[in-house]
């Protein structure tokens, strides 16, 4: 029982590493004409998402971890919204977005290296430290964002930030998961 779902959550990070990939290599390669597109496309994404979340939070048994759940739901379908409804102010949106996405991966990245890593006595601990770092620091970069103010040029920024999360994922992923075989 434990070992399938152990194997449950290894295939939701490998494949919510893969889903992170393939949304920066969209945002990387995505023209210039076509980024509203995308924009759009990604608040009705969020929506989406927060409406099946919220959904699953009704038909689910009402413990603390669900409550948290519906949480995330409502603050994605919030922003979601809001990527939809301020277009003229889609690059603040969407850099604050991604910024706080990236800062709290970074701090859960850094609270797991020294938690678990770091404790099992695994060997480049500290590669990890290194890489949640620097997400922390490119959280802070996209969310202060001094130098673009073109929903292009930020895509492009974070599009290639995603594809360094998504590794910094999978090297997390080898160096923390405890069990060899599932």
């Amino acid at each position: 029982m434990l070992f399938q779902e152990l194997g449950k959550l290894k295939r939701s990070s490998i494949m919510t590493s893969i889903v992170l990939m393939a949304m920066g290599i969209v945002m990387v390669i995505c023209p210039d004409r076509y980024t509203g597109a995308v924009v759009s496309a990604l608040g009705c994404v969020m929506l989406l998402c927060a409406i099946v979340m919220i959904l699953d939070f009704i038909a689910s048994r009402k413990v603390l971890i669900h409550y948290v759940y519906l949480t995330f739901a409502l603050i994605m379908g919030i922003l979601g919204g809001s990527v939809l409804i301020f277009i003229d102010h889609i690059v603040g949106i969407v850099g604050t977005m991604f910024g706080c996405m990236l800062i709290a991966d970074g701090v859960v990245g850094v609270f797991m290296t020294l938690m678990y890593v770091r404790r099992s006595q695994r060997k480049g601990w500290w590669i990890l430290i290194v890489l949640d770092a620097l997400l922390l620091l490119f959280g802070l970069i996209i969310l202060v964002n001094p130098w673009w103010d073109s929903p292009a040029a930020l895509f492009d920024i974070i599009g290639g930030v995603l594809l360094f999360s998504s590794v910094v994922s999978m090297v997390r992923l080898i160096l923390v998961w405890p069990i060899k075989g599932v």
